[in-house]
């Protein structure tokens, strides 16, 4: 069963990449078979490479005082190089140690350097909510999760939930980016925080405040992407030839897609539509009246921040 969203925004949009997706309920643990973790790898170093305008930003912390973070430089991604049968490998979606906490506090001061902390709102730098206590989940999807007595920096909470749920923290980081752009923006909104990586939040209503709430948002879209990646047989997009849409309009049409691996599989999931010819020939901007961004968005993302999201 899904529910969809159609958040598709102006994609070239500093403060939000558009995306368009289904949210599947997940069926009872009890219907689920757990299948073993697979083994991580150390993913690629962080790169500096600029995929979305990046608004300075000024911070009440040190970046420094958290680490240094290794620098490469990338090539911009090019729609040349997108395979939409293959965004994403299993290993690096699953290297929940591509970073510690420190690399990602300082990770998210970088993105956003001149913040300047005198608005209504706060950066995500220094943005802090609760993080309540989780037992493990019953399908083995994440760890059991400590509460954290008077809350916790965003970095801390994307940090502790990619060890539990074994997901690689970078992913989210894009996730947050492509969902509310929270990564980069200057101003973001107390929405955005509520709803960070646009967990259940369907096209034809509004959004479930059950999953309200930053740490909520990331623990529940991190859980879905492992819980993929278990029962990969169970769910409507998975490896082997599926026709894909290119947009929530059925008059756009779809194309089969050779999905090559449970990770790009989970993808699909998450965000059900590829990008047409106009999207991937504007890789950072707008498309036409077919295009849909999310996954994409996710790729682009990926590649300019962190380096190539299929070689682990």
């Amino acid at each position: 069963m899904f529910i969809c969203r159609n958040d598709r925004t102006n994609p070239g949009a500093e403060e939000h990449v558009g995306e368009d997706r289904c949210m599947p309920f997940r069926r009872p643990a009890a219907q689920r078979s757990v299948a073993a973790l697979r083994a991580v790898t150390i993913a690629t170093v962080l790169a500096t490479g600029l995929v979305v305008l990046l608004a300075g930003v000024s911070s009440d912390q040190n970046p420094a005082a958290a680490g240094p973070i290794p620098q490469h430089d990338f090539a911009v991604a090019t729609a040349a190089a997108f395979d939409p049968g293959y965004i994403l490998s299993d290993d690096v979606l699953s290297d929940s140690r591509s970073l510690t906490e420190a690399q990602v506090q300082a990770f998210i001061a970088e993105r956003a350097p001149g913040c300047a902390f005198t608005s209504a709102s706060t950066c995500l730098r220094a943005y802090h909510s609760a993080l309540p206590s989780r037992p493990a989940s019953e399908g083995g999807e994440c760890a059991a999760l400590e509460d954290v007595p008077g809350g916790a920096l965003a970095s801390r909470i994307v940090f502790l939930v990619a060890r539990a749920c074994h997901i690689n923290p970078k992913v989210l980081l894009v996730m947050l980016q492509k969902e509310q752009g929270l990564i980069t923006t200057v101003s973001p909104t107390y929405r955005a925080y509520r709803v960070a990586m646009g967990y259940g939040c369907p096209d034809s209503a509004a959004c479930d405040t059950e999953y309200y709430g930053f740490a909520a948002q990331v623990y529940r879209a991190a859980k879905q992407l492992r819980n993929y990646l278990l029962d990969p047989g169970y769910w409507r997009y998975k490896v082997g030839p599926v026709a894909v849409q290119f947009s929530p309009q059925m008059a756009c049409g779809a194309e089969v897609v050779v999905i090559r691996n449970p990770a790009t599989a989970a993808l699909y999931n998450y965000t059900p539509y590829q990008p047409n010819a106009a999207a991937l020939a504007n890789p950072h901007g707008q498309g036409d009246a077919c295009s849909s961004y999310g996954n994409r968005n996710f790729w682009v993302l990926f590649t300019e921040w962190f380096g190539s999201p299929t070689e682990g």
